[in-house]
């Protein structure tokens, strides 16, 4: 990390969110002047300040992801591994990356305040209660044990208030797990309620992951609705998600390459794999259409 970098980076996110030096220092529990000295770039962030800063910004929808220090490149790297195995919900995979979290947690354990201590317990506990409901646990006990996790920081909030509540995303991936479960147990109000209190959260337009969070929320919502027979709103969620599936590079990336591919293909004489892939591409280009010509009826 170059202290130029984060000295610009940390003054030009206090002043977007209209913190004083000393209001930003009472948050951190730090001196103004370590403030000062930070955003003057006369020298670094411990550790335990960096994390502390990561964590408040993070509440407003910003993450800072410059390497600096491999113990804290690490376990932010550590974090976001098992995030994404919980969302893609691989079962091996949650298990490797619980347990590198695990290691981190005991290798990190003295460097670390309570504050920090309960949200990696966060992490590792969902990643945990995700795999065990895996493998039978019931959804009821899994309700019950998610909630708690979420209360391991903070009392869990009123589902009216979520549109107004900063979150951080362990705690924002837990209430959409928690909104899956009521869904599952049949009680469809309280999931679409979670659902769409996650979709109005005010995240920072900036942040890398609003893009996430709405394709999460607006699948969530989508099959909640779908219980309900309510296609108005089936159909709005889908429309969404389809337009950022088709907008995003990485999809036409992928495309592009495909047709590379079946280039390759047919220059070395391979008509299985380039016939595969020129299926591929014209379901692909097919339901492209299908989905821009549909009209749900209501």
């Amino acid at each position: 990390m170059r202290k130029t970098n984060f000295s610009t980076y940390l003054r030009w996110l206090r002043k977007e969110f209209k913190l004083t030096q000393q209001q930003l220092a009472e948050m951190v529990d730090c001196a103004i002047s370590t403030i000062a000295r930070l955003e003057a770039g006369k020298e670094l962030p411990s550790r335990k300040i960096f994390m502390k800063l990561d964590s408040i910004f993070e509440s407003f929808g910003i993450i800072y992801d410059e390497l600096w220090m491999e113990s804290v490149f690490g376990f932010k790297s550590a974090r976001k591994e098992l995030l994404n195995a919980i969302k893609n919900g691989r079962g091996e995979e949650i298990e490797r990356k619980l347990e590198k979290f695990r290691c981190l947690m005991e290798e990190c354990e003295g460097d670390n305040d309570e504050e920090e201590k309960r949200e990696n317990m966060q992490y590792y506990a969902l990643g945990h209660l995700i795999s065990i409901r895996k493998r039978g646990l019931s959804v009821e006990q899994f309700l019950d044990e998610i909630i708690q996790t979420y209360e391991l920081r903070r009392k869990i909030p009123d589902f009216n208030d979520l549109p107004n509540i900063k979150l951080s995303l362990i705690e924002f991936q837990i209430l959409y797990e928690i909104s899956e479960a009521y869904r599952v147990m049949g009680d469809v109000e309280t999931a679409e309620l979670i659902c769409r209190g996650l979709l109005a959260n005010d995240f920072d337009p900036r942040s890398p992951f609003v893009i996430d969070k709405y394709m999460e929320a607006s699948f969530a919502l989508a099959r909640v609705c779908m219980t309900k027979n309510d296609y108005s709103t089936v159909k709005q969620c889908l429309e969404y998600i389809f337009s950022r599936y088709l907008s995003d590079k990485d999809t036409r990336t992928l495309l592009h390459s495909l047709m590379i591919q079946m280039d390759v293909c047919e220059s070395f004489g391979d008509k299985k794999g380039a016939t595969i892939i020129q299926n591929f591409l014209n379901a692909t280009k097919e339901l492209v259409e299908y989905m821009n010509r549909l009209e749900t009826k209501i």
